[in-house]
């Protein structure tokens, strides 16, 4: 009778621990937004539900890894796949806080910087083609059978190094908006929360870069392939770590005063202003013909 050894243990123990981990996270993040949902808001519970599904998918296949070749291949999946989509999201709402933090004027669309980060997304796509194209997925033909999953050098190596200079690139604008503020951010009535919010949020770009660094450095050594469920753990504990600073980060008083003030203000700047403005003209129009009269 096969009984699980200590690896499939502790993977177990890994992906249960951190599937508690996040659904606290999440709970306590839903109900802190009084059902105000902005696209920032939107785009950190999408990150935390992504995590979450990471962590859940990895608990289910680890039980099922040995002699199952299906099994095996969503492993591969969930941590590659997945995995950059969770990673994408984290990108964009960096992108979002540093548009918010820049307290610029400019459109989103007319943002150069904005752009430009958004831009800088697109080469995942080429990303997940060589993952998918450069996969170690197999089951060992000797008993227990073991599934092992990877990525050949080509994939890991560019995804590793590309994820480096993303992360390294973000950290570097809340770097400059906390060391080197334009004048608008000082003179702002938030300046202080901005300096905060920018210092914690490159805490968050340091620690991505040392998770997702660990979890590429394994593919980099093991190019013919490491269990399926280390790897899945390795994932889950990645996305979890960086889900406990976020939170950390998010949870900070500072960090929700700036936005409780600034999302109200972001979501109804425009049509509101020109309204008033053409009522109070009215107003003046008829005081005068009253007059006159």
């Amino acid at each position: 009778m096969y009984s699980p050894d200590e690896y499939e243990i502790l993977a177990e123990a890994c992906s249960v621990a951190c599937i508690s981990i996040i659904s606290t996270l999440f709970g306590r993040k839903l109900t802190s937004y009084d059902n105000k949902f902005y696209y920032i808001r939107t785009l950190l519970l999408l990150l935390y539900t992504l995590s979450w599904i990471i962590t859940l998918i990895g608990c289910m296949l680890t039980s099922t890894n040995n002699g199952n070749t299906v099994s095996c291949s969503f492993s591969f999946f969930n941590m590659s796949l997945i995995y950059t989509v969770t990673k994408i999201l984290l990108y964009l709402y960096w992108t979002e806080k540093l548009y918010l933090t820049s307290m610029t004027k400019t459109s989103r669309l007319r943002s150069f910087l904005y752009n430009f980060n958004i831009i800088a997304l697109i080469p995942y796509v080429g990303i997940i083609v060589l993952m998918i194209y450069y996969r170690v997925v197999y089951v060992a033909e000797a008993a227990p059978y073991h599934c092992w999953i990877g990525y050949k050098w080509p994939a890991s190596i560019t995804a590793m190094a590309y994820e480096t200079v993303i992360i390294l690139m973000f950290t570097a604008m809340f770097a400059k908006a906390y060391y080197y503020p334009t004048q608008d951010q000082q003179a702002s009535q938030h300046a202080m929360s901005i300096s905060i919010t920018s210092q914690r949020n490159m805490i968050i770009g340091l620690v991505a870069l040392v998770t997702s660094g660990l979890k590429y450095a394994l593919s980099i050594a093991y190019q013919d392939g490491l269990r399926g469920l280390i790897l899945t753990c390795v994932t889950s504990l990645d996305v979890t770590i960086v889900c406990i600073v976020i939170h950390w980060v998010t949870a900070h008083p500072a960090e929700t005063q700036f936005m409780e003030r600034i999302l109200p203000q972001q979501s109804s700047s425009d049509k509101p202003i020109k309204l008033e403005i053409k009522q109070h003209q009215e107003v003046v129009v008829l005081t005068e013909l009253n007059s006159k009269v």
